[in-house]
């Protein structure tokens, strides 16, 4: 019954954003009732006075069922726990009998709905324990519960067999609706469970095909031009070589001296940076073919023939457009978030400037329609991945690119119009300059500091030809970055996580198989933190990109940070050192005028 009724939770699963607004509605139907207890116990016994009652009661607990679920990648495991208290004597006078063993001063908050339409309650306590001896050191816990309540107990066993199916499921909803918003697992949904390889080899070796061409097309300096798709090919026109490279660009990090540069220059354009999969979407002649980073072709996951079937006969052959595809939170589907255009059909023009291949792709003119990127098709359920375009705004209007991006659920979401709404992770800095084939040093990515991570690698420490230490236990695992000519750098004396995050790991590690673990560090707390594991990277990233990483998060340039000094208007002097150390010496000297005041009284 159990499985059934999460089962129906999730068919009827509200949107994020649905569920946003409810919040400030349930809070308000809400209400606390705080309670202090203490607890004396005695193996199978125990003695409990309620607040500062002098009179308490004696009483058995003793646990029927007991299941504990391990929840790797939730904030908390879960145990399910069914027991029963059967009461001894009523008026325990205080001090309680001597030979307790433990004594447990609970302080608790209880939240309840009003109209008491929900059956369970949530208790939030803080428990001390403590032992019999005076000199003992207490220890602080935290517990969250929920426990159906009494009356719906009783309903629920004197319930007739034939209704007792439905109250089940109906408990299980409102359980597992609570334990959601207590302990959310993941919002990112995955977008490899949205794609699949793409059926003609044919098609997928001409969009390789085409995409080397553009690469020889860049190292001849734009005097060499040989399409691999035309209106009438049928397949490649030259051999491919054994080993293709992605030819996507690739940024660098933000940091703070990269602030001069964009204020000086004032030929950036700034978008948010989508938190998706980056992929190369090339159209053949009967079809679109997704190129991903490892230069493998997927296409949409669908029953359709033709998923692209929507645009392809619109769409000029030879056409690439560069993009990722990320999950639509209210529509929960992959949508093609295209930013940029490297070829209108035939024509190469990733030699020009940012800013008119920027127009190619707003005025649509490698296709015969100016609806590519419509709200129809977004809405349209039988269509597997619309296309989408991204926004770019100029540096001034990066205060309000960034009020766009709303926090849900431990997540960022940048929502703009109907269109919009997908995890987003910091902002891109693109120079009005040619596209660049892999790296791009004008290309430039700020992160929000708690995204900023490195991906290493689970490694047994005879791997790295290193001892196992005293403290290390059986499942200890060295982490390693790459090197240069493939070596492998230890880093675990530097990479160290507390025993809560390396267990979630260790988990994590057990059900997927996978090696690269991504982990980040928070310099507000100075610890390293696990975050997923990768199975879809084979090696961890190099150590010239974990120093780069160290860097960024060493300078900590925060949000307000950027949106302050990206305001700076044209001509302007960026003042932000000058008016923080203003700030900070108003500070201080508020500080001694208070520390003053006391002083005096």
């Amino acid at each position: 019954m159990l499985y059934l009724g999460i089962d129906a939770v999730d068919q009827n699963r509200k949107t994020v954003a649905e569920e946003t607004q409810d919040n400030s509605k349930i809070k308000r139907e809400l209400t606390e009732v705080q309670s202090l207890e203490t607890v004396y116990a005695y193996g199978g016994q125990r003695v409990c006075f309620a607040g500062e009652s002098k009179t308490g009661r004696m009483e058995t607990k003793e646990k029927v069922i007991v299941v504990d679920l391990a929840l790797p990648s939730a904030k908390y495991d879960v145990r399910v726990q069914l027991a029963t208290e059967s009461l001894i004597q009523n008026d325990v006078k205080f001090p309680p009998p001597k030979g307790w063993t433990k004594r447990r001063l609970k302080r608790r908050r209880s939240y309840a709905r009003r109209d008491e339409s929900f059956a369970w309650r949530l208790d939030v306590t803080e428990v001390t324990s403590t032992g019999p001896e005076e000199t003992a050191v207490g220890t602080i816990g935290y517990e969250v519960e929920m426990e159906l309540s009494t009356k719906k107990t009783l309903d629920l066993i004197n319930c007739e067999e034939s209704k007792a199916n439905g109250m089940c499921k109906k408990l299980v909803q409102q359980l597992w609706w609570m334990l959601d918003h207590v302990n959310p697992g993941s919002e990112v949904l995955d977008v490899d469970t949205f794609l699949k390889p793409h059926p003609s080899t044919p098609d997928v070796n001409l969009a390789l095909s085409q995409c080397h061409s553009l690469r020889k097309f860049m190292e001849s300096k734009g005097t060499e031009w040989h399409p691999a798709i035309t209106p009438t090919t049928e397949e490649p026109n030259h051999q491919l070589p054994n080993h293709i490279k992605f030819i996507g660009c690739m940024p660098v990090n933000f940091s703070r001296h990269n602030i001069e540069i964009v204020l000086r220059s004032n030929s950036y354009f700034l978008s948010e940076k989508t938190d998706g999969v980056r992929y190369l979407l090339v159209f053949t002649k009967t079809t679109a073919v997704l190129i991903d980073r490892a230069t493998k072709g997927l296409q949409p996951n669908s029953s359709l023939a033709e998923p692209f079937q929507h645009i392809v006969g619109r769409v000029q052959p030879g056409t690439v457009l560069d993009g990722e595809i990320v999950v639509h939170r209210k529509l929960r589907r992959p949508v093609f978030i295209v930013f940029d255009v490297l070829t209108v059909g035939q024509k190469p023009i990733l030699h020009l400037p940012f800013s008119q291949r920027l127009e190619h792709l707003q005025k649509h003119t490698f296709a015969t329609s100016s609806n590519l990127f419509s709200v129809a098709h977004l809405k349209d359920p039988s269509i597997p991945c619309p296309l989408l375009r991204k926004n770019f705004v100029p540096r001034l209007e990066l205060d309000r690119l960034l009020s766009n991006v709303k926090e849900e659920r431990d997540q960022r979401v940048y929502r703009s119009g109907e269109t919009h709404c997908h995890l987003t992770d910091g902002i891109i800095f693109q120079p009005d300059l040619p596209y660049s084939i892999g790296t791009d040093r004008g290309l430039l990515k700020w992160k929000y500091l708690d995204t900023v991570t490195i991906d290493v690698e689970l490694l047994h420490p005879s791997a790295l030809k290193r001892y196992r230490r005293p403290q290390d236990d059986d499942d200890f695992y060295a982490l390693a970055v790459l090197g240069d000519e493939g070596s492998k750098v230890d880093v675990t004396k530097h990479v160290t996580l507390p025993i809560s995050e390396r267990l979630r790991l260790e988990a994590d590690k057990a059900e997927t198989g996978a090696s690269i673990a991504e982990i980040g560090f928070d310099p507000n707390v100075g610890e390293w933190y696990y975050t997923t594991m990768r199975p879809d990277k084979i090696a961890p990233n190099h150590i010239s990109t974990v120093l780069g990483t160290l860097l960024e998060l060493a300078e900590s340039l925060g949000t307000n940070e950027l949106r302050y000094r990206m305001s700076v208007k044209e001509g302007a002097r960026d003042s932000y050192r000058k008016d923080v150390s203003g700030m900070q010496q108003q500070m201080l000297d508020h500080q001694r005028k208070k520390n003053g005041a006391v002083k005096r009284k």
